[in-house]
């Protein structure tokens, strides 16, 4: 097996978040744990000197487990669980020492974003001074003046703690905005510009043309095909409609909207194909990297473009050294530069989705190409449809975790746009640091793309799919890998000696357990936990739901019946209750139906939901 001590290190730190998130037990005393069980595992193998036949022996897979963990291994997880934990801790208590939830305050800070518009005051992201901690949210009266990037301020304010998820599963604020390294929001009552351009001026510049760009596309095409050009380019998606984006997810092509690899990849290429034979490659290189860099910055640091752009450069800078980088090493190490960064974004869905599906293409596009070339399609086709199902393989799990959702057209709908996308992104880069010559053709590809997510709207578009804990994701996980093993090993004609005692090994267990006394043996073991599960009375639980104006019970019987009543609802606002709160609670609670529904009264505050819902 390659050693790879990075990707180790990285499973070591991610390993200390998550414990930091979940758990409140020390990982530090469950290392100690864990290698005094591992210590005695040893000893126990050493001292089992057995040598009778068995199947399903543990000593019999352990020697194969221990290619893969071995002291090394463990030691260098134990470290690296500790530094991550370490860091998340130190991160938490950062957030935690902020201000008192409706303290009033008076900070000075240097605003850090453009401003965005909402309904009833500009939002503008502000960095503390005399604070290396945290940066904070500040809600501008729209009757106040505007403000720049990089203004110095002094203001004051009531502070807004983020409010942590107040139903079962449900949205938590403060954890969202961690991963943004927010501490809270602030609605100002009294603001005074002392400087102008505070910050860097590299980065002002960077500002500035970014603001240079969103100006041209607004005043050269229509609001909607605006906002989804500059997703497409900057991955800015605050502008498009809840509509539009939520077709894009069910069509399962949202993540064109993500700037991914596939841009990286495009802008790699144009600088290539501008400067190499001009300038060499090792000239080009380096140009490549400090525009990489450039798009980074001018994109805000999104997961999935620092990922894509931290790959890109790890892999180019060995080329520069005359080393060869090894995939997985870079992805391992992209990721632990931005969880180092910022630990939260281990809870983004962006990264996750990002690096889950560029792992998936990596694991499994090669087995996907062979097997989509025996339908003797297109190679091109061939190819588009081996890099999507290798994707979708990994992040399945995922979509359904956060979504709770899965669009069934998803084959249809990525090939569609595999064939527009790369010349809307050429032509749209072009287009914009250029003339209006090619804005008409730009304006052709975005309306193709909102065609495509109109597939969102046909039948059966969209599962509901309740919400998968965190074992059954990684079972899930488990399960395809070990199944892709098993075919390339019956596909493989030179075979290693521990590849070969793995077949056999397999052809026992079919000799073994393909009888009709194992197949009986297992069918009663199903049917009992089918009649235990099913049948056996339950217990009662009632469960009073948070939604706001209203009230909201929810019932599931002994008998497994579930019983909805009311759902809330307000007529002074347009807020889905039913699709935003109670929808995913059900689908967290693990249910995609209700038996009944029991309105006591028909006030808006308790039936609105229904109306939202139907």
């Amino acid at each position: 097996m390659k050693e790879r001590p990075i990707l180790v290190a990285v499973i070591g730190y991610i390993i200390g978040i998550l414990w930091g998130l979940y758990f409140k037990f020390s990982i530090v005393l469950f290392n100690i744990i864990i290698t005094a069980i591992y210590f005695i595992f040893l000893k126990y193998l050493k001292n089992n000197h057995k040598k009778r036949f068995k199947l399903l022996s543990f000593k019999r897979y352990s020697r194969y487990l221990k290619l893969y963990i071995n002291k090394k291994v463990i030691f260098i997880i134990m470290i690296f669980s500790i530094i991550g934990n370490g860091i998340l801790n130190y991160q938490q208590q950062k957030y935690g020492n902020t201000f008192q939830d409706g303290e009033n305050i008076e900070i000075t800070g240097i605003i850090v974003s453009s401003k965005t518009e909402k309904e009833y005051y500009n939002l503008y992201q502000i960095k503390v001074l005399n604070s290396k901690t945290y940066n904070l949210y500040i809600q501008v009266n729209k009757n106040n003046k505007e403000f720049d990037y990089g203004d110095k301020v002094k203001l004051q304010g009531k502070y807004n703690k983020p409010s942590k998820s107040r139903n079962y599963g449900g949205y938590d604020d403060s954890q969202y905005l961690k991963t943004l390294k927010i501490a809270g929001r602030i609605k100002v009552s009294n603001i005074k510009l002392l400087e102008k351009q505070q910050i860097n001026k590299i980065l002002i510049h960077i500002n500035n043309i970014k603001l240079k760009i969103n100006k041209k596309i607004e005043e050269n095409m229509e609001q909607e095909k605006a906002a989804i050009l500059k997703g497409l380019l900057l991955g800015e998606t605050q502008d498009i409609s809840n509509e539009t984006k939520e077709n894009f997810q069910i069509s399962n092509i949202s993540h064109i909207l993500a700037i991914s690899g596939m841009h990286i990849g495009y802008i790699i290429l144009g600088v290539e194909l501008l400067f190499k034979k001009l300038m060499g490659k090792r000239k080009t290189r380096i140009i490549i990297i400090v525009v990489l860099v450039f798009y980074t910055l001018l994109t805000g640091f999104s997961p999935s473009v620092v990922r894509a752009s931290l790959m890109s450069i790890i892999v180019i800078g060995s080329k520069m050294i005359y080393r060869k980088a090894d995939i997985i090493n870079s992805i391992a190490l992209s990721l632990f530069i931005t969880l180092l960064y910022n630990p939260f974004l281990i809870l983004h869905a962006g990264l996750q989705l990002s690096y889950l599906g560029t792992i998936g293409i990596i694991l499994f596009s090669k087995l996907m190409l062979s097997i989509t070339q025996k339908f003797k399609l297109n190679s091109k086709i061939a190819e588009i449809l081996a890099i999507t199902l290798s994707a979708q393989i990994m992040i399945i799990p995922v979509i359904c975790f956060h979504f709770n959702n899965l669009g069934i057209y998803f084959l249809i709908t990525n090939l569609l746009v595999s064939f527009i996308i790369g010349p809307i992104i050429i032509l749209g880069f072009i287009y914009v640091l250029t003339a209006n010559l090619l804005g008409n053709v730009v304006k052709i590809g975005i309306e193709l793309l909102i065609i495509i997510s109109k597939f969102s709207e046909l039948p059966f578009a969209k599962i509901y799919i309740p919400t998968p804990n965190f074992l059954i994701i990684i079972l899930y996980w488990i399960f395809i890998l070990t199944i892709k093993q098993i075919y390339l090993l019956y596909q493989k004609k030179q075979l290693t000696p521990t590849e070969k005692r793995a077949k056999n090994l397999i052809a026992l267990f079919r000799y073994k357990f393909n009888n009709k006394k194992c197949i009986k043996t297992i069918f009663f073991l199903i049917s009992i936990f089918i009649i235990f599960h099913f049948c056996i009375p339950q217990k009662l639980n009632i469960h009073f739901v948070d939604v706001g104006q209203g009230d909201c019970t929810f019932i599931t019987t002994p008998q497994n019946k579930t019983i909805l009543i009311d759902g809330g609802g307000s007529t002074t606002s347009d807020f889905d209750v039913g699709k935003k709160i109670l929808i995913p609670y059900l689908l967290d609670r693990g249910y995609t139906t209700i038996d009944y529904v029991v309105i006591s009264h028909f006030d808006q505050d308790h039936v609105r939901w229904y109306y939202y819902c139907s």
